[in-house]
């Protein structure tokens, strides 16, 4: 049988991932502070595949995938956006495994969530929320607090009297379901309706999109990025 040993890697701000394939199939993981490190990690083989945010950028609407390397970051005049290549990535993972999908995809990054619609394999248009970065600053849990979540999507306008009293009492779930509720109100017209894909690393997006009658499905952020991996190689190869 003829191998076909590759290494794919993906790497952003916050650090790098990769894997060596035999073909489609993952052989090893490895993940680090940046290419280099991961690099060293995995045994050593000729192709490589890497993506990196900021290494150009393209307007929406854009397919997933290109037709070759780079693998660009995704940019929207109104409102204005940019979805970076390895969110792009995971998008094209997600879609290799589901054939003529359409939906949104949403996809909460340590610093952005971004909502993405997707149709015919493209990434249509999206619109982005620092609800991660307000979290994080706030200590937000990564649960939320369901009735948290409902008082603040009925009235968005209230946001910063809740998360003062959520601080005072040093409720971090409730911290979670306000800002939740906020971004849900204001994506409303992302998610009503559709059908969504949450890749996340926990069910706080999936579950709070259940509970308001939404079909919407959990995928990791680690299987998203492998399989877009293989999926760009394939493309592009």
């Amino acid at each position: 049988m003829t191998q076909d040993f590759w290494i794919g890697i993906a790497q952003d701000d916050h650090g790098a991932e990769g894997w060596r394939f035999d073909g489609a199939r993952a052989l090893e993981h490895a993940s680090g502070p940046s290419a280099q490190d991961v690099m060293a990690g995995l045994a050593q083989t000729a192709a490589t595949v890497i993506v990196r945010d900021g290494l150009g950028r393209h307007p929406v609407p854009a397919p997933a995938l290109p037709v070759a390397l780079p693998l660009t970051d995704l940019t929207q005049d109104k409102p204005r956006g940019l979805l970076p290549a390895t969110a792009r990535l995971r998008i094209a993972g997600v879609l290799s495994t589901r054939p003529n999908w359409d939906g949104v995809i949403c996809l909460p990054g340590q610093e952005a969530t971004h909502w993405c619609q997707i149709s015919a394999n493209e990434v249509v248009s999206f619109q982005s929320a620092l609800t991660q970065r307000l979290a994080q600053a706030m200590g937000a849990a990564d649960l939320a607090d369901a009735q948290a979540l409902a008082d603040t999507m009925s009235r968005p306008e209230r946001l910063a009297l809740h998360l003062r009293s959520a601080s005072l009492m040093d409720d971090r779930q409730a911290i979670a379901g306000h800002l939740l509720g906020a971004e849900l109100a204001a994506m409303r017209a992302y998610w009503l309706g559709q059908r969504v894909i949450a890749v996340a690393q926990t069910a706080l997006y999936r579950d709070a999109l259940v509970a308001q009658g939404v079909p919407a499905d959990l995928v990791a952020p680690q299987d998203a990025t492998c399989a877009g991996l293989v999926a760009l190689r394939a493309t592009s190869h």
